[in-house]
């Protein structure tokens, strides 16, 4: 990899700011309650199915019952920590069309949706659906091997419960950088297990790990108190091609869009493009986190409510960004969009003009 490689660990008075953060908006404080034991199911209720899918071009569209996985074989046989990954989900029944609805997980009174990937490896990936999933009747899942490295990419970093880490990438640019966040553990190899954050409410437990505060010389990585399928974690950012459609640009304010809790805001970006070649970016804004994806895709808090933001019904000519109606943490989006073919861009992670 091409670039500096710099991170620190947060300091004293920024983690109390998380923290505070965490207290005022999220309600992450810790509740008394039974912790389940680690390598219980109470966190992870996928049942353990396991289906080969031949992943010709690198892209597979497959149908994973609710509280399924399959393992896919892409056979890249290269290193998994050069590859680019990029998921969808189809709803086909629930009006929510091309979505990343519940990305990464969500929970709520014991019911669990969403999908996720995890175990990604030199030539298989497997990808899971949560047991009361409904968003996800299809999942589209792209793999390959980027042909330029990004512009900042951290080695991976051990990062612990509660904590935050700084990584400095001295870009000197904020707008047109796009951030690409990775998981590790022993269990999940690579993974997006609880991408944005993940509450159980049932046992009051805050899970996954987001990114957050990004500015023109550094970016923050926070994970969230009693999450288990974390050990490690890794940054790349990329100074993005100029889109075919930003939401910044086409706003008549010229800014960031304003979403009102419960609120559907539909972008019209008139690209006329077959949606499954359109690379759509959500982001969100906020006092104190900035530029962020913390909860994104939607989360449940167990005193707060529907928390978050997600992507849903991406056209040929629009989609749309959906705020949950108890959300706290994203008043302002921004929606970029490239036309696959012309570009090379992180979504989250590293995708390129050569992807099929």
């Amino acid at each position: 990899m091409k670039a500096r490689r710099r991170f620190a660990r947060v300091s004293a008075p920024v983690a109390a700011l998380v923290v505070t953060l965490f207290l005022l908006i999220s309600t992450y404080a810790i509740i008394a309650s039974q912790v389940p034991p680690a390598g219980s199911d109470v966190d992870d209720p996928v049942t353990s199915s396991s289906a080969t899918a031949s992943n010709s071009q690198w892209i597979t569209e497959t149908t994973i019952a609710a509280g399924d996985c399959q393992t896919l074989t892409h056979n890249l046989a290269g290193d998994p920590d050069d590859y680019a990954v990029e998921m969808w989900f189809l709803d086909t029944d629930d009006g929510w069309g091309r979505n990343r609805l519940y990305y990464g997980g969500v929970e709520v009174n014991g019911n669990w949706r969403g999908a996720y990937w995890q175990n990604l490896e030199a030539n298989t990936i497997r990808v899971c659906r949560l047991t009361d999933d409904d968003a996800a009747d299809q999942i589209r899942i792209r793999i390959w091997i980027p042909d330029a490295d990004p512009d900042y990419a951290s080695p991976w970093m051990d990062i612990g419960q509660g904590e935050t880490l700084t990584f400095t990438h001295d870009l000197g640019i904020t707008n047109t950088l796009t951030v690409g966040l990775w998981f590790s553990d022993t269990e999940r190899g690579i993974h997006h297990y609880g991408y944005g954050g993940l509450s159980n409410d049932a046992f009051h437990r805050a899970l996954g790990a987001h990114w957050h505060n990004l500015t023109d010389s550094t970016v923050q990585v926070t994970r969230h108190p009693h999450d288990r399928y974390i050990q490690q974690v890794r940054v790349m950012v990329v100074i993005s091609d100029r889109p075919d459609y930003d939401s910044l640009e086409n706003d008549e304010m010229g800014g960031w869009k304003s979403i009102g809790p419960g609120a559907t805001v539909t972008f019209t970006h008139g690209l006329n493009w077959d949606p499954d070649m359109l690379l759509a970016r959500a982001e969100c804004f906020a006092p104190l986190l900035g530029t962020h994806q913390f909860l994104a895709g939607g989360n449940h808090d167990w005193l707060i409510g529907w928390q978050g933001t997600n992507l849903q019904n991406l056209t040929d000519n629009t989609v749309q960004v959906y705020r949950q109606a108890n959300d706290q943490i994203c008043p302002q989006v921004r929606v970029r969009i490239w036309r696959r073919g012309a570009h090379m861009v992180y979504l989250p992670l590293v995708l390129n003009n050569d992807a099929p």
